[in-house]
């Protein structure tokens, strides 16, 4: 009788348990439908999951362009610095299964695996954060969408709870839902993007068949008139005309190369840069240099950032840095893009500036899994980005 009565004890406890999760599949599924930031709705499946299991603790991450990052948490304390520790462990040796998960897009269990991972140095940056849930047995369930894998669910069982059966098929569920939450983040950043572009396209296409070409006319009108005319008045008032519609449409490039740099430039990065570094020397006077080694192919995205780290670095030359000269590079060293923007001007008299510019320039390079460099030489500053070349 004593048995019997265990066994029902188990099988409403199981039956509860699966209609636990039934009903976080649900709410999760709606979370993704409705909600507008992928972080507060992975958060939310994160904790549907630890609240319908007997999980202790469950992180998400989203790998993308070879970076990782925690989108989705619960049952861990904060710790903003957690990306950059796990990197620690990694350079340190540290196996992450999650990764192996990953790549494999295959679900990983391992059990007993806070006691491991305690007990090896590599993983040494985050024993603190790590050691904080009432953990024993990890599994990974990467996120896959369209036949790709877009990040990872970690989950961190209980101690004395055995992974396997339907709470497997459960985790793997919610791997699901966050999996389309991440894709349809993608799809909406992706067709805003677009959007953009596409209407600073057309802005660009506007100006430069139009306003550009008569601006371009008014300068051959003002060229003539000055060969006519004679020493005198007529010949001042020609001069003046010249050298407005000179600087008039070198703004009118400029402008339209800040809204469509690669369409303006028609042949790519180098030659974007290289009508870039005319457009400014025409329009400061400081004396630009281009010089192009080989271009590797890049995503049009990539590119834009690269074309935009160097218009901030020409910016920050001519208005603070008082030079008379600057030399722009932009070459392929090995598997790396590298660009360098030096001048001839005061140098730095502190640290680095943090300004938005600055701040900017460096996210753009770090997008990219790239670096960045600011620093005096012999002659005045050196601004060098370096930033891994696509495959």
């Amino acid at each position: 009788m004593t048995e019997l009565t265990s066994a029902c004890h188990r099988g409403a406890r199981t039956a509860g348990d699966g209609q636990r999760r039934l009903a976080a599949i649900a709410r999760a599924a709606s979370s993704v439908a409705d909600a507008a930031s992928l972080s507060v709705t992975l958060d939310v499946v994160a904790r549907e999951v630890v609240q319908a299991t007997h999980i202790a603790a469950v992180q998400i991450l989203r790998v993308e362009g070879g970076t990782m990052r925690v989108v989705g948490k619960a049952g861990f304390t904060d710790a903003d610095d957690f990306t950059e520790r796990l990197e620690e462990c990694r350079r340190l040796g540290a196996r992450l299964m999650f990764v192996e998960a990953f790549q494999a897009q295959k679900r990983i269990v391992v059990p007993h695996r806070k006691a491991a991972v305690l007990a090896d140095p590599a993983w040494g940056p985050l024993h603190a954060i790590m050691s904080a849930p009432d953990w024993d047995t990890f599994a990974a369930v990467p996120l896959v969408v369209r036949g790709r894998a877009v990040g990872v669910l970690n989950a961190f069982y209980s101690p004395g709870e055995d992974p396997a059966g339907e709470m497997l098929e459960f985790l793997e569920a919610m791997a699901d839902q966050a999996a389309m939450a991440v894709d349809s983040a993608d799809l909406l950043a992706r067709s805003r993007q677009e959007a953009r572009l596409e209407e600073r396209a057309r802005l660009a296409r506007e100006l430069h068949d139009s306003v550009v070409q008569q601006v371009f006319s008014m300068r051959m009108q003002a060229k003539a008139l000055r060969a006519h005319a004679g020493d005198g008045k007529v010949r001042d008032i020609a001069d003046e005309l010249l050298g407005l519609a000179q600087q008039a449409l070198a703004d009118l490039r400029g402008l339209v190369l800040q809204l469509h740099p690669l369409e303006l430039a028609g042949r790519g990065l180098g030659e974007a840069v290289r009508t870039l570094a005319e457009s400014v020397q025409a329009s400061s006077g400081v004396k630009i240099r281009f010089w192009s080694g080989e271009q590797p192919e890049l995503p049009a995205e990539q590119a834009e950032d690269v074309f935009r780290i160097v218009q901030e670095g020409l910016h920050n030359v001519v208005k603070h840095a008082q030079a008379t000269t600057a030399v722009v590079s932009v070459s392929r060293a090995g598997g790396e893009l590298v660009v360098e923007i030096c001048d001839d001007g005061v140098g730095l008299t502190g640290p680095p500036a943090g300004g938005l510019g600055v701040v900017s320039m460096r996210e753009r390079a770090q997008r990219w899994r790239g670096t960045m460099e600011i620093g005096n030489t012999a002659a005045g500053c050196r601004v060098r980005v370096r930033m891994p070349c696509p495959r």
